[in-house]
């Protein structure tokens, strides 16, 4: 069966249409991840604005946002700021994707610090889930909002091994897609991948298509080969799904790096409309634009709009398929 992806949105709780799924294994070589059927009744966008300076422009009325898609004007259902005295506080989901291979022995003391600090930082309608990989991937069981729980996730990462950190961003994507409200990754890693089952291309197509903002933190690791950097990769799924890349210079400033992404995971307007056009089974890009001088907008670049397939007929003599 091919995993489906659901973009039904209960309005006024921002929630997925689709009951929750039981966690995905990490992929195979086989696994065709990329197929979906999808029903699309309502759109939901998380959408960051700073202004020239680099700070977050708060108070947007709906008024002053226009939502494209494919060039073509829609209606705004839906609009609601994240932050700001007496917002309404939208859910969190957000997957650590902690690199634990062995290039990682000089700098784990530093990764652990960084992360514990972003546990710390979840608001109580947050919830998270650690998820560490070498050559294999491991999460940490489900998601929560113990940041004791999590902290101890964190503090026994050990690190050795090689690098799947396209599986393990995959299996992440996996996790969290049917969480309720906001949905994001937080990657850390400092070389490139060597022993994923899937390819770059595949996981980009697949962190296109789920409604997650992926953030991305590299460093170079202790072999310090910019060729071995996977910088190109992180940049690029951060950019398609309406993420921010990182690159620090010193592994010292990781925790510098994580406390800016926790900053714009609760600084944004969540934003809902139902498109003009049926579902046609294609690519829908999507662009923001404000009625505000000198504003950056940073959204996710679009979503696939394919029909939910019907079901085959059972043959003579047995039961519907449940």
């Amino acid at each position: 069966m091919t995993p489906r992806l659901t973009l039904l949105l209960a309005l006024a709780g921002l929630a997925s249409g689709m009951p929750a799924q039981t966690p995905a294994p990490a992929p195979s070589a086989s696994a065709r991840p990329f197929t979906f059927e999808v029903d699309v009744d309502v759109v939901s966008l998380n959408v960051v604005v700073f202004d020239k300076a680099g700070k977050f422009v708060r108070g947007l009325g709906a008024s002053e946002v226009q939502v494209l898609e494919d060039g073509v004007p829609q209606q705004v259902s839906y609009f609601q700021e994240a932050s700001g005295p007496g917002a309404a506080k939208i859910p969190l989901s957000v997957v650590l994707v902690l690199d634990a291979s062995g290039s990682m022995r000089t700098s784990l003391r530093f990764l652990q610090e960084a992360a514990s600090a972003f546990v710390n930082r979840l608001e109580e309608s947050d919830q998270a889930l650690v998820v560490d990989f070498n050559e294999g991937v491991r999460g940490s069981g489900e998601f929560t909002g113990d940041a004791e729980r999590l902290d101890r996730s964190v503090e026994g990462l050990q690190a050795w091994g090689g690098t799947s950190l396209y599986d393990a961003i995959h299996y992440a994507l996996n996790r969290v897609k049917d969480q309720p409200g906001r949905k994001a990754l937080l990657v850390f890693s400092d070389g490139a991948d060597t022993t994923s089952q899937l390819k770059e291309q595949e996981v980009v197509d697949y962190a296109r298509a789920v409604e997650a903002s992926v953030y991305c933190v590299g460093i170079r690791g202790e072999t310090g080969l910019v060729a071995r950097s996977p910088r190109g990769f992180l940049r690029k799924v951060a950019k398609e799904t309406g993420g921010e890349f990182f690159f620090p210079d010193r592994v010292g400033e990781l925790v510098k790096a994580f406390a800016a992404i926790s900053d714009e995971l609760h600084n944004h307007y969540a934003l809902g409309y139902t498109p003009k056009r049926p579902p046609d089974g294609g690519w829908r890009q999507i662009s923001v634009k404000l009625n505000l001088k000198d504003a950056e907008v940073r959204v996710r670049k679009g979503y696939f709009a394919v029909k939910r397939r019907k079901p085959l007929a059972p043959a003579a003599g047995e039961p519907p398929s449940s």
